[in-house]
């Protein structure tokens, strides 16, 4: 006779942690070009995107801050930070980042963070209520 599956309940007051890591996402990015505008290089990584909020020394930010970046571009974002990366070269790789989690095709990334709304992966097409979009497109912190 076997008995049941134990049940895991978490304790009193923690949170389960959340997945960071989504393999199809980061294949999905990386099968986009380097972020920086004129760059052709033929390779690029997967760069998260590091802020006192996401990442604290041996921790990794969830895959949803991530962007294409080249091997010397990526080296440079993590010597330079973001923020100058950003200036030097135009762009807005907070805003990538976003656009890439939103547009990424693992449906179970999105919705996991909610980033759309459940009834959209659901395959109702009918639009979010004016309350549902603003609760369901929010990107949540870290």
């Amino acid at each position: 006779m076997r008995l049941p599956d134990r049940l895991r309940r978490p304790k009193l007051g923690v949170r389960l942690s959340v997945q960071k890591v989504w393999p199809r996402h980061r294949h999905w990015v990386k099968a986009h070009g380097c972020c920086v505008p004129g760059c052709a290089a033929p390779r690029v990584d997967f760069a998260h995107l590091r802020s006192a909020a996401n990442a604290g020394i041996g921790q990794m930010p969830h895959d949803i801050f991530g962007v294409s970046l080249c091997r010397a571009h990526h080296d440079e974002q993590h010597r330079i930070g973001v923020a100058a990366f950003s200036r030097k070269y135009g762009i807005d790789l907070w805003s990538l980042a976003a656009e890439f989690a939103r547009r990424s095709p693992d449906w179970e990334m999105r919705a996991s963070l909610k980033l759309v709304p459940a009834a959209a992966i659901g395959g109702d097409v009918s639009p979010p209520s004016r309350q549902e979009a603003s609760d369901d497109t929010a990107i949540p912190p870290g």
